[in-house]
C-alpha cells in the first residue's frame, strides 16, 4: 500500500455516498461552468441530469467497480476538490481516472488537495489492477504536468473531445500502480 498523502488540516478527505448527490450536483455545476473540459460536459448538458443521474454519480464512492473521493472544508462543509475512477472504458479494462476538479482558489501544492485525492484513487486502483489510465485535454498543460509529476506517461492514444462545439483531442496517460 502506498504512503497516504495527508490533506491540509483545514480539510477532510472522504469517499462520496448517495446522500451527497445535492452537493455533488452543485460542485459539478460549478465545474461545468468554470472548466467544462475537466468534466467533459458543458453546463447545458450538466443541467439536464435528473436526480437519479446525480444519485448514481454520488454513490460511486460505495461501489466495487467505481470510486469517488471528495475533499471538504472541515469548518464549512464546502466541497473544494473531487476525483473519481471507474473500472475500464472503451479502451481497456484498467481503472480510469475521471471527474477531476479542484476549486481554483485551492489548486497548487500549498494545500495538496489534488495530491491527496490522487493518492486515494491510486490506493483504490492498486487493489484492482497494475495500471491506472486517464484522459487529459491536449491543451491542459497544468493538468499534464501534474499527472507527469505523479508518474503518468502518454500512451500515444488520443480521442476527440466529445463536446459541442468540438474542442480538440484528449490524450491518454497511464502509470503502473503497486498493490
Amino acid at each position: 500500500m502506498k504512503k497516504n498523502v495527508p490533506v491540509h488540516p483545514r480539510f477532510d478527505l472522504r469517499s462520496t455516498t448517495e446522500n451527497d448527490w445535492p452537493e455533488l450536483r452543485r460542485f459539478r455545476l460549478e465545474n461545468a461552468e468554470a472548466h467544462p473540459i475537466s468534466y467533459g460536459a458543458t453546463l447545458a448538458t450538466t443541467l439536464t441530469f435528473d436526480e437519479e443521474a446525480w444519485r448514481i454519480r454520488a454513490r460511486r464512492g460505495d461501489q466495487p467497480d467505481a470510486a469517488s473521493w471528495v475533499v471538504v472544508e472541515a469548518d464549512t462543509g464546502r466541497w473544494v476538490g473531487m476525483m473519481a475512477c471507474q473500472i475500464g472504458d472503451d479502451h481497456g479494462p484498467e481503472p480510469v481516472l475521471t471527474g477531476v476538479y479542484v476549486t481554483e482558489e485551492f489548486r497548487g501544492r500549498e494545500f495538496g488537495i489534488a495530491d491527496a485525492l490522487l493518492e486515494a484513487i491510486l490506493g483504490w486502483a492498486s487493489a484492482r489492477s497494475s495500471c491506472l489510465r486517464l484522459w487529459v485535454y491536449e491543451g491542459s498543460l497544468p493538468a499534464q504536468r501534474f499527472y507527469s509529476r505523479h508518474g503518468f506517461v502518454t500512451t500515444g492514444r488520443t480521442r476527440p473531445m466529445q463536446m459541442d462545439p468540438p474542442g480538440g483531442d484528449l490524450i491518454e496517460m497511464a502509470r503502473a500502480v503497486e498493490p
